[in-house]
């Protein structure tokens, strides 16, 4: 096994770790911001190596099957496996509202049935610039639910009150407002994958 699908695999061994530290986090609430901030910090190490398994697959030539699927796949365990379990821990909801979360899974299943569709047909649907944004913009929005748990103050200070009195829908802060850009560039990552492939499939799966 090369370099490449090692570091394909550890990435999602710490994908998986920083699942079972936000749920340690959801079953003991006290302890406190620095449970926050090592999630924050297995989550930074997780996504900023994201390029570099396809890097070095592509420098030392190890490019393979097992990485052009593993490698996409890691990327959802992080970014919907996060989300996922964020949004069951108490209070987050007014960082991360529902409907983002659905959205980014919406968009997932959508884009894997296209591709499936796609390369069935023996056209090559490979990942394009609104995908780069979206992932991106996933990061950042997680990063920021993140620091809101671990009580940042810039992060949790209300910057427009929707709903006087309704802490839970009503009040806007900065992670509220990083998730639901994310979710709006994912929802338009979601549409140019969709016409991409509505014109693959109409040529016949032919071009790229």
């Amino acid at each position: 096994m090369g370099w490449a699908n090692r570091i394909t695999i550890a990435r999602g061994a710490l994908a998986l770790l920083l699942w079972g530290v936000l749920h340690v986090i959801d079953v003991y609430p006290d302890l406190g911001p620095s449970a926050w901030w090592f999630a924050f910090a297995l989550f930074v190490v997780t996504a900023s190596t994201d390029s570099l398994d396809g890097y070095i697959a592509r420098r030392r030539g190890e490019v393979s099957v097992f990485g052009r699927i593993a490698d996409p796949f890691v990327d959802k365990l992080l970014i919907l496996g996060s989300m996922i379990f964020l949004l069951g821990i108490p209070g987050i909801v007014q960082a991360m509202p529902p409907w983002t979360v659905a959205v980014t899974l919406g968009r997932e299943l959508l884009v894997t049935t296209l591709r499936s569709a796609v390369e069935a047909a023996g056209g090559n649907f490979q990942a394009g610039g609104w995908g780069k944004w979206k992932m991106g913009f996933q990061c950042v929005a997680i990063g920021a639910v993140l620091f809101y748990g671990a009580g940042v103050p810039w992060v949790r200070a209300p910057i427009w009150d929707a709903a006087p009195g309704d802490p839970v829908h009503g009040g806007w802060n900065l992670a509220r407002l990083v998730c639901v850009s994310a979710a709006l560039v994912t929802a338009g990552s979601g549409v140019e994958y969709t016409m991409r492939a509505l014109r693959l499939l109409r040529a016949g799966g032919r071009g790229s």
